[in-house]
C-alpha cells in the first residue's frame, strides 16, 4: 500500500496545485532512471525522474487522481522458449522494428520487469479499479515517425521533459489517455499465444496494450 503519510510530499513548487484528474505514465528503471509523468485531458503535464517504485507511486498519487496509467514494461509474460510474445512479434513485423528495440521478456533488464509489475501492483493496492495499459514509447515514436516535439504537438501535451526517461513516461501517459478515452481502438493485449498469461484474467488483470492504428 502506498504510504499515506508520503503522498503529499510532492516535488512541486509551493504555488503549484494538484492537477486533478490525470493520466499517468512510467518508464521503469533503476536509480535515477525511473521516469514518471502525468498529463491531463487538456494537455497540462508534469515530469519527474525517481529511483524506485515507491517513489514513483507516491509521486504520481501526489499530482492528482489517476484515471489510468501507462507503463513502459511487459504487463504479461510468456512461458515459451525465449519468453517471446505474439504482440511483440506483430509490432516488429508491422513496422520493421528490430528485436533490440522490441525485445522478448527474457531479454529485458530486471529493473524494467520488476519495476513495471510492482508499480502496477502498488497503484492497484490504492486504486483497485485503476485502468492499466502497457506501452512501448520508443516503438511508438518509430512507428508513427515522430520526434519528441512532433509527438507533443500531435497529442497536445507540454514537452518540458528533461531526459529520455521522462519523455518515455509522457508517451506512456498519452497511451493511457488515448486508449481509455476510446480514441485508440487497437488493443495488442488481444494478440496472445497459449503460453502467455491472459491479460484479462491473471493475477494483475485486467491490463491493456493500446496502439493508435490497426495492425496484424
Amino acid at each position: 500500500m502506498i504510504d499515506e503519510s508520503r503522498q503529499r510530499r510532492r516535488t512541486l513548487a509551493p504555488t503549484e496545485e494538484l492537477l486533478g484528474e490525470i493520466w499517468a505514465g512510467a518508464d521503469p528503471g533503476g536509480k535515477g532512471s525511473f521516469g514518471v509523468a502525468v498529463v491531463t485531458d487538456g494537455g497540462r503535464a508534469r515530469y519527474e525522474t525517481v529511483s524506485s517504485v515507491d517513489e514513483a507511486a507516491n509521486w504520481i498519487v501526489g499530482q492528482g487522481t489517476p484515471l489510468g496509467v501507462g507503463i513502459d514494461a511487459p504487463m504479461w509474460w510468456s512461458s515459451a522458449p525465449g519468453g517471446g510474445r505474439r504482440a511483440d512479434r506483430v509490432l516488429r513485423k508491422a513496422y520493421g522494428i528490430p528485436s533490440g528495440t522490441v525485445q522478448s521478456v527474457n531479454s529485458l533488464r530486471g529493473a524494467v520487469l520488476a519495476g513495471g509489475t510492482l508499480l502496477a501492483l502498488r497503484m492497484r493496492e490504492s486504486f483497485p479499479k485503476l485502468l492499466i495499459t502497457e506501452s512501448h514509447p520508443k516503438a511508438l515514436l518509430r512507428a508513427l515517425n515522430l520526434d519528441d516535439a512532433e509527438f507533443a504537438k500531435r497529442f497536445g501535451i507540454q514537452n518540458e521533459w528533461s531526459n529520455e526517461h521522462q519523455r518515455d513516461a509522457a508517451v506512456a501517459a498519452v497511451c493511457a489517455r488515448e486508449g481509455f478515452k476510446g480514441r485508440w481502438q487497437m488493443n495488442l493485449a488481444n494478440f496472445r499465444n497459449q503460453s502467455e498469461q491472459n491479460p484479462r484474467s491473471y493475477w494483475l488483470a485486467p491490463v491493456s496494450y493500446f496502439w493508435p492504428e490497426s495492425i496484424g
